[in-house]
């Protein structure tokens, strides 16, 4: 039964730990897979659990497996050869175009040995072969299956009832060749990489794989015996389709065979399928280990130690913004509001920081929902939210943080340009002139340099305030 991972419900576990009894997917794991993998949580090694398939030997897929071969989809493409072999009659000369009529089944059976390979267990749509126009693969394939045919047909008709055994040789040796070349093709299609690597799947998955074998030897064997039969007792013109029916079905049981061993053998052999294809570039795209133990303690309800795990990385990174996000956000849904308060200073700046001045005013909103008087008491926080308030269009806002900012910060070097931006606020957003002149002549009898005085000019002019004397 196919594990999912207790913290990500619909994703398939990779990973169970003995001690606590749960099952991980791979972002809930520590470490990287085949290298002392470990949990999140209690930092206990994990162990790597088996594919879905791994536990049933091949003598107890082979049944479902030839099911396969019986599904209307296959039949369909099962019928030209039956057909062009009894018009043939048992004539020699007419085999090669029986081979040539079943070369469709022999497609068939490639993509549906690849769709078993890649956990797609649901019967091929009629459109498979025109939507997967690509025969290569078939004509490989085709080149392992016609001689599984023509072997026992042909000592058949040169030695009769003592080719019997000839055959079952020859298939018992064909086979152990061919069933690992189907599976070794998936790597990358090429014949004869796939000849080369022959013996990788008959030796890393150890007694799976010898298993594997006497299965499929047993049942070459009675096909083999089933067609001997059907030959000796039926007229020729039905002794050839029953022969062709036998071979075919046979062939498309096998290849579903191979693909379920290639895919509960995926990892032993290291197979490019597209459930491990899909895992690996998940692991190269998975968020840094940091972020996912976070993850998984919430989850679990730790929110203590995520708190502190916070707290600790933002002592080193105090201007990271979304450490200060994870924060804010943590300590709004645990109800600290006091908490928020005290560390929205840090996450104002952090904004600032990291040049995120368009969140302000929807910071400021959410400050102001648990305290409506919230002001930073930093001077230059409080004129840079102020310029953002205003560019959102809340002059109010705007003015309430300036407001009384020679009172609060008298000696702050920026109050001449903040007191400037106050009398813009008064003038041109809320039309009250009368107050911004107020605050340029504040400027001008506290700031005597000349820079600052053309400065209150420069603004009385773009206001139209007239000369201030």
């Amino acid at each position: 039964m196919k594990q999912v991972c207790k913290y990500h419900p619909g994703v398939r576990a990779y990973w169970y730990c003995p001690r606590d009894g749960l099952y991980f997917c791979d972002d809930c794991v520590a470490g990287e897979p085949g290298s002392g993998a470990r949990s999140l949580l209690s930092n206990k090694p994990l162990e790597a659990l088996p594919s879905a398939l791994a536990p049933m030997p091949a003598w107890q897929l082979l049944p479902w497996c030839l099911r396969q071969a019986v599904q209307p989809q296959a039949l369909a493409w099962l019928l030209p050869p039956l057909l062009v072999a009894a018009l043939v009659a048992g004539e020699p000369l007419g085999w090669p175009l029986v081979a040539l009529m079943s070369l469709g089944l022999v497609h068939y059976g490639a993509l549906r040995l690849k769709a078993l390979a890649e956990g797609r267990y649901t019967p091929l749509p009629g459109s498979a072969l025109k939507d997967n126009p690509e025969w290569s693969l078939a004509f490989v394939q085709a080149l392992l299956a016609w001689p599984l045919l023509a072997a026992p047909v042909g000592l058949g008709l040169w030695l009769g009832s003592a080719a019997f055994l000839p055959a079952l040789a020859f298939l018992g040796v064909a086979l152990l060749i061919i069933m690992p070349v189907l599976i070794e093709l998936l790597r990358n299609g090429n014949a004869g990489r796939a000849f080369s690597g022959v013996l990788r799947p008959l030796l890393v998955p150890g007694s799976q794989a010898l298993v594997a074998w006497l299965t499929v030897l047993g049942t070459a064997t009675l096909a083999l015996a089933l067609g001997w039969m059907l030959a000796d007792l039926l007229p020729v013109w039905l002794a050839g389709p029953a022969v062709v029916a036998v071979w075919g079905l046979t062939w498309l049981g096998l290849t579903a065979l191979a693909g379920c061993l290639a895919a509960q053998w995926q990892d032993l052999l290291e197979l490019p399928t597209r459930t491990r294809q899909q895992r690996e570039w998940r692991l190269k795209a998975r968020q840094d280990e940091a972020l996912r133990r976070q993850r998984v303690l919430l989850c679990e309800g730790r929110y203590e130690k995520v708190l502190a795990s916070l707290r600790s990385r933002l002592d080193k990174q105090p201007t990271s913004l979304p450490l200060n996000d994870d924060l804010h956000r943590l300590l709004l849904a645990m109800g600290r509001r006091e908490e928020v308060l005290a560390q929205a200073e840090e996450w104002l700046a952090a904004a600032i920081k990291a040049n995120e001045t368009q969140r302000l005013p929807g910071m400021i909103n959410t400050l102001r929902e648990l305290d409506s008087r919230f002001r930073p008491e930093d001077p230059h926080l409080c004129a840079t939210v102020a310029a953002a308030l205003r560019a959102a269009g809340d002059a109010k806002g705007a003015l309430w943080m300036l407001q009384d900012l020679h009172k609060r910060a008298p000696d702050w070097p920026g109050l001449a340009d903040a007191y400037l931006l106050l009398a813009r606020v008064l003038a041109a957003d809320l039309d009250l002139p009368a107050k911004a002149e107020s605050f340029l002549k504040y400027v001008e009898s506290r700031f005597r340099l000349p820079q600052q005085r053309e400065q209150v000019q420069v603004c009385r002019a773009e206001l139209g305030l007239g000369s201030g004397s």
